[in-house]
């Protein structure tokens, strides 16, 4: 059994790792993942030896909250409230020096304000994985401890209880303006999850209508839609007519009119009209359903770069803390002065930024696919992003690629009386694009359905139903100069269909793209060598195969790779599944609802301007992370030296409470450069 839960408190990647490696230690869990980006854990685990409620103690356990709801956050926001009052009330204090008074109010904010580090850092600890809340914890609470033993005269020297509390006071409200920054960068998959847990109007078998959560509806029950909704299933049309808008299946909002007998399939929008539907698939079977499986599956795999990132914040707290010893110790040690050694060696450990490191690289991949997603892509792995720039040679399928999807049935030809009728019907077998073209002629023309038998479709040559056969001339080793696909009843020609392609809008623009970039495109097809000549002239592509079963296509890739070519390839993913598995970076172009069928690192669902929107999204997140690494570099190469006192001698000095504010900063700046278009 998998379970996903949404967890709140995750403050970096290695609170993910935390809970990740706790999960583990469970009997009867099978495997854990967690995404600290989108704020989720999925567990599988044998539902005989553990249960829901289990892991949910288990992650509580470690002092972080499952599906935390507005009363969880109004408090984290009271107590964030509270410590920036207590903070203001410092600044005069600052002047008075009041002690009595500052120990109060810096009590205070360390167990309020406090109590989240705390409980972070200690199962941090527990766990073996440090992270960013175990150096808060140990700054603030050295900076408070000092304070108390100077106010005691246990120790010489001044307290300095402001730093503990600013610290907790800059740290927390730095973490709320970063989740409220990671909150509108996965706005877009938020809105997907909240389809699950929306209503629809149920109409009983009395007629009258009832509201259910989407949870409690099965196949077959009827609801209604109106304008305005956001269609939670699956569902096709009994009565009435509805105006939608399918961008998330499509990746274009253009409206379209859904009548009696049409499907219409959930994260539809009704734009305007008024419909009675049956659901035909439940919430679990649902498209919204894989949509959000096919996105979080995408966010869970890690390109090499995440790895190495993830790995250096894992040590880096390690390092951080012996540094800090380091500089005590060498301050101590050289000048007697133990509130400065203390004040270095504070300093050291609150300006420290793992998270710079552990956000670098995810929260830009999570961004990137998202914003992906919401221009019609669907990337299956974020190696995607990655691998993409390898590309020099791109092959192209022509047909619903390069060319409309469904051709256009320019003149028929009959050469008997029932040639239109057994046209229709072997159509009626395939959902090729050339048999819905003349599926389609055929309705216009009046054409009847005649009843046969044992069709059989053949990729690559066409539809055979017992004498019949409607498809490719050259699979019976006839030869056409023109597109045309013929019927024929045994080895006689009874009906000739002469389709023609049109080239899609945003093709052109495209493929200039593609060349400005190096990129050599070959067009691969299993049409006639004319027909492809024609369009690959019509289009400036210089290579081209025709004639192409689906089978040699794998030959075709093949040959360039061996050549020593990173090969892309843009096809349907179905039919020419073996050469796209081989491909550096496959991309499927066709509608959202089969999307699980095709075998592909890419689906994209608003045409090839697709390939160009994911060529210039690679280039963003590629230059931002290296961004952001090295701002994660640079902000605590140089921090960490001048934190330590290294140009004191200078008069640069950092205060605990400063160092503090400048990690908060730090890490800050990597959220904001990672979300900003």
């Amino acid at each position: 059994m998998k379970t996903s839960l949404k967890v709140e408190g995750m403050t970096c990647v290695n609170c993910a790792r935390t809970i990740e490696i706790n999960l583990k230690r469970l009997k009867g869990v099978k495997s854990v993942e967690v995404s600290f980006e989108l704020g989720r854990v999925q567990v599988e685990f044998d539902e005989e030896l553990l249960s829901v409620e289990n892991i949910k103690e288990a992650i509580e356990s470690l002092g972080y909250r499952v599906s935390k709801g507005t009363e969880e956050r109004n408090k984290d926001l009271f107590i964030l409230l509270f410590c920036i009052f207590i903070s203001l009330f410092f600044i005069p204090l600052m002047f008075f020096h009041n002690v009595r008074v500052e120990f109060v109010l810096a009590s205070l904010v360390q167990i309020i304000g406090g109590y989240s580090f705390y409980k972070s850092a200690y199962r941090s600890l527990i766990s073996g994985v440090g992270n960013m809340d175990l150096l808060v914890a140990l700054g603030s609470t050295g900076a408070y401890l000092y304070s108390v033993l100077t106010m005691l005269k246990v120790l010489e020297g001044s307290p300095f209880f402001e730093t503990s509390v600013f610290l907790i006071t800059f740290v927390r409200l730095g973490k709320y303006l970063e989740e409220r920054a990671k909150e509108r960068a996965v706005k877009s998959l938020k809105e997907l999850f909240g389809i699950q847990t929306s209503k629809v109007r149920l109409l009983r078998k009395d007629g009258k209508e009832e509201e259910k959560n989407v949870q409690e509806v099965f196949i077959g029950d009827i609801i209604l839609l109106r304008t305005g909704d956001l269609v939670p299933l699956d569902v096709y049309v009994l009565e009435g007519k509805v105006e939608v808008d399918e961008s998330v299946i499509t990746g274009e909002s253009k409206p379209v009119l859904k009548t009696a007998g049409q499907r219409i399939f959930s994260g539809s929008l009704i734009i305007n009209g008024y419909a009675k539907a049956k659901v035909e698939k439940t919430l679990a079977g649902s498209y919204v359903s894989l949509l959000i499986k096919l996105v979080e599956d995408a966010l869970k795999q890690k390109p090499k770069i995440h790895r190495i990132a993830d790995r250096v914040a894992h040590y880096f707290v390690q390092v951080v803390v012996i540094i800090s010893l380091l500089v005590f110790t060498l301050w101590y040690l050289s000048t007697g002065d133990l509130q400065k050694s203390v004040s270095f060696a504070l300093s050291v450990l609150v300006i420290s930024c793992p998270c710079a490191f552990g956000i670098a690289v995810p929260l830009v991949l999570t961004v990137g696919l998202l914003r992906a997603y919401r221009k019609g892509l669907l990337v299956k792995n974020p190696s995607v992003l990655e691998r993409i720039k390898d590309i020099d040679v791109l092959l192209l399928d022509k047909t619903g690629t390069l060319t409309e999807s469904i051709p256009k049935v320019v003149k028929a030809v009959f050469h008997t009386e029932d040639a239109l009728d057994l046209a229709f019907s072997v159509a009626n077998a395939s959902n090729h694009p050339r048999a819905k073209a003349i599926r389609d002629y055929c309705e216009q023309m009046k054409a009847k359905t005649v009843s046969l038998q044992d069709c059989t479709e053949v990729p690559g040559e066409g539809i055979y139903c017992g004498d019949y056969y409607l498809g490719n001339p050259s699979a019976l080793g006839m030869n056409h100069k023109n597109s045309i696909t013929v019927l024929t009843k045994g080895k006689e020609i009874i009906g000739e269909f002469h389709l023609e392609e049109r080239i899609r809008s945003d093709v052109k623009d495209t493929l200039n793209y593609l060349k400005n970039r190096g990129i050599k495109l070959v067009m691969i097809t299993g049409d006639a060598q004319e027909n492809a000549r024609r369009i690959a002239n019509a289009l400036g592509i210089e290579e081209f195969y025709a004639e192409v079963k689906p089978e040699d296509k794998l030959a075709v890739l093949e040959k360039y790779q061996s050549m020593g070519h990173r090969v892309g390839m843009v096809g349907d993913g179905i039919n020419d599944a073996p050469a796209m598995a081989k491909a550096h970076v496959s991309f499927a172009v066709g509608s959202g609802t089969d999307i699980a069928k095709r075998v592909c690192d890419v689906v994209i669902l608003s045409g090839l301007q697709g390939i160009k929107d994911l060529f210039e999204m690679a280039d963003v997140v590629s230059r931002r992370i290296k961004q952001n690494l090295f701002w994660a570099f640079f902000y605590n190469a140089l921090g960490i030296p001048v934190a330590g006192g290294l140009f004191s001698s200078y008069g640069v000095v950092l205060k605990p409470e400063i160092a503090g504010l400048m990690m908060v900063l730090s890490s800050l700046s990597v959220v904001i450069n990672s979300i900003r278009k």
